[in-house]
């Protein structure tokens, strides 16, 4: 079982990426210092309002290079469940143009390029809508009080990444202004220096190097790291109220299908975006910190924190779930967290072989997050439905 988010920004740094594009021709003047590069420099793509949010294509780091990269790594690790399936093997996607080409690349490599037309594997496209209720693999789109709620909702990690910026950002206005006599650059908000560390990283998958990165320390750019675990943590991770319930429902089902063993399927692959992979390692407790959670300070950033989203929630991150046997003994199944290529021990369950957990214990524990994190349709206001996933197995569509 495996979580996968694609290789693509969100439409927020988007928008900030695009503002930002349009001060520098605006400001029309000649820039010194460490921002002198953009004198000659010119952005990564001829039509960045249509192209910035999709899957990138060029470049050592392009996205669809990784989602392909990746089926093949799962072809070579897993060979064996591909040797036993009996019938069409399907995979799910939200309804994303980026998530849907991610998940397309990486069946390539996993069933082979005509993995289609020869009828090895099917792709569903899950709406990300608000009629699909618990029935979703984005329950940050369906779950009603999350959307409504303006101050502890979908925005509260903006509002929380507004307070740190403020802590950290204006010294490093102050030394770029410096750099440029008579007010040339005007002034600079908050939001135009973080969408420049942005654009180091969105540039660097494009063109493999970006002139962006060297603007900033390495001070600046520990509090970029900071910042952005901090947008993660209160927008759909620990610090948001409903970020355990919504990430409940995946691991719910998940752990229903670990359960069922073999008879369910080889393996199932769920593609999304990667706002929806926060609540899943909320849910799941990966993460727990025993000193901030559930605050993470927005005055100063803390460096012995265990909220890192830079080491699980990379740029075509995945999370895959094993269920495994030993052969010849009679002990019952295991299941073990691989993170990007990395096996991460659960804190509260590894006690089984490679770091592993054995499954009645985390079928318990996945029933006890659900009476500490509440039920979905409870939690989110959606009177009357079940609260659960049901298109999640394989076989026919129902």
């Amino acid at each position: 079982m495996s979580r996968h988010a694609e290789r693509y920004p969100t439409k927020s740094a988007g928008n900030r990426h695009l503002a930002l594009l349009r001060r520098i021709d605006e400001l029309n003047t000649h820039f010194n210092g460490s921002l002198s590069f953009v004198n000659n420099w010119t952005y990564f793509s001829d039509n960045p309002s249509a192209e910035f949010d999709q899957l990138t294509r060029t470049g050592p780091y392009a996205g669809t290079l990784q989602a392909f990269t990746t089926g093949v790594r799962f072809r070579s690790r897993y060979s064996h469940l591909l040797a036993s399936r009996t019938s069409t093997s399907r995979l799910w996607a939200s309804d994303s143009e980026r998530v849907i080409e991610t998940a397309r690349h990486f069946a390539a490599g996993l069933f082979g390029l005509d993995w289609e037309t020869s009828s090895l594997a099917e792709l569903e496209v899950i709406p990300e809508t608000v009629d699909r209720r618990a029935d979703t693999l984005t329950p940050g789109d369906s779950c009603l009080r999350y959307i409504e709620d303006t101050e502890y909702g979908h925005d509260y990690g903006l509002r929380m990444l507004g307070r740190f910026q403020q802590s950290y950002i204006p010294l490093i206005t102050d030394r770029l202004l410096s750099q440029h006599q008579n007010g040339a650059l005007g002034s600079l908000t908050n939001m135009e220096v973080f969408g420049m560390q942005e654009m180091c990283g969105f540039e660097t998958l494009v063109r493999g190097s970006s002139p962006w990165c060297a603007v900033f320390t390495e001070d600046d750019w520990d509090n970029f790291e900071y910042a952005r675990d901090l947008v993660h943590y209160y927008r759909a991770g620990p610090g948001n109220p409903y970020a355990g319930a919504m990430g409940w429902l995946w691991l719910n089902a998940t752990a229903s299908l670990l359960r069922s063993g073999p008879e369910a399927g080889p393996f199932f692959f769920s593609f999304v975006h990667d706002g929806d992979i926060a609540p899943f390692l909320t849910a799941l407790e990966i993460l727990k910190d025993p000193i901030y959670d559930p605050s993470l300070p927005t005055a100063s950033a803390v460096a012995d924190r265990v909220w890192r989203t830079s080491t699980v929630m990379t740029m075509g991150g995945r999370i895959t779930l094993e269920r495994l046997t030993c052969p010849g003994s009679s002990q019952d199944p295991f299941i073990r967290i691989n993170i990007n290529d990395a096996v991460m021990p659960l804190p509260y369950c590894k006690s089984g072989p490679g770091a592993s957990c054995p499954l009645n214990q985390f079928v318990d524990f996945v029933q006890r997050r659900r009476g500490e994190v509440g039920d979905f349709a409870q939690v989110c206001g959606l009177d009357g439905d079940p609260g659960w996933i049901t298109f999640l197995h394989q076989g026919p569509t129902t």
